[in-house]
Formats: C-alpha cells, structure tokens, sequence
C-alpha cells in the first residue's frame, strides 16, 4: 500500500515538472549576447546613460528624437531592472554606463502563384498548370532591442540583444509591460554566469 501511495506521488511531481518545463521554454525571449573580458564585467550598483557624446550611429539619442515613447518605456524598463538587482542611475559617480538600442527591419518575402486546372472535353481528359499567374507579397516587421554596458571611460563591455517581431498594442499599459518583459530577458543575462 505505502509503495503504491510514493508511485503516485512520484508521478504528480513528475508531472509537474514537465508541464513547468515545458512552459518555461514556450515563454522565454532567445537572447544573445556578447562582452569583453569576463573580469571586467560586474554586477555594478550605480550607473549613468552613456553620454550623449560617447554614443554613435543608431544609438539611444537618435532613439529618443524619432520615438519618444519607445525611448521612455525603455529607460523606464531599464530603471526598473536595475532596482530590482539594487542598482540605480546616479549621474554624480556612476561605476559604468549603459545605453539602449531599438531598430525595426522590414522582411517582404515574395512567392508564386499558380493555378492547376482539370478539365474534359468529349472523351479527352486535360490536367494543365499556367505558372505564375502573379505573386503574393508578405510583409514582416522585426525589431531588434539592444542593450550596451560601458565601463567610465565609454568603451562597450557587454552587449545584449534579442530580435521579435513586432508587435501593436491597445494601449500604453501593454507596450510598457511588453516593454519590460523584453528588458528583463536581456538584461538578466548581466554579467554572464561563469
């Protein structure tokens, strides 16, 4: 009786674990990352954004002019993580800086269309295929999300970043909270475990 009730019991453990398995893979964001020497890289608990004078093309300043809001639900996502980890932003004696990235790409994919035909006439049976007859042109939208640690001196030591598609809200609630979602799964990789 005992050996049947721990069977059980191992099987409802069993269970559950492959369900929590399985939905932490469906829900997590694929994030690559790249950084310089590993010693460099620290949990640090103060930070700045990088100045504007340290940055270059595409970076968070040109971010900031053409999407305003995307700029401020990121920062505000970045703020976030780091009080989460017990870091904050202090512009008198930051220990690195940090800055961001957004950048959307369009993909067109283009495919053929063609059309079969089967038809008789009298005793004759036909099968014909006019190809193409026009193409159908799909459009997609990715967005690339970056986020760069620099050491005082303005030099990049870490780099994360995850492309998703991208995606439309109904209202600024569910941009933020995607927002943060997207933040969190690249910056969480800082500093990469050893």
């Amino acid at each position: 009786m005992k050996s049947n009730q721990t069977f059980t019991h191992i099987k409802k453990l069993l269970f559950i674990a492959v369900i929590t398995s399985l939905l932490t893979a469906c829900s997590g964001i694929p994030v690559t990352q790249d950084y310089t020497d590993r010693s460099a890289l620290t949990n640090y608990q103060t930070y700045q954004w990088l100045p504007a004078s340290m940055q270059i093309a595409g970076n968070a300043q040109q971010l900031k002019s053409k999407e305003p809001f995307i700029a401020q639900r990121i920062e505000k996502a970045i703020i976030n993580n780091l009080h989460k980890r017990g870091a904050l932003i202090d512009r008198d004696q930051p220990q690195a800086y940090i800055s961001y990235n957004y950048s959307v790409s369009k993909t067109q994919v283009v495919t053929p269309s063609s059309s079969v035909g089967f038809g008789w006439y009298g005793r004759n049976i036909g099968l014909g295929t006019r190809v193409p007859l026009g193409y159908d042109t799909d459009t997609y939208y990715d967005v690339k999300w970056e986020v760069g640690i620099y050491n005082t001196h303005g030099q990049l030591i870490w780099r994360g970043e995850t492309v998703r598609p991208q995606e439309n809200f109904d209202n600024p609630e569910q941009a933020q909270a995607y927002t943060q979602e997207v933040i969190d799964a690249i910056m969480n990789q800082y500093p990469p475990s050893k």
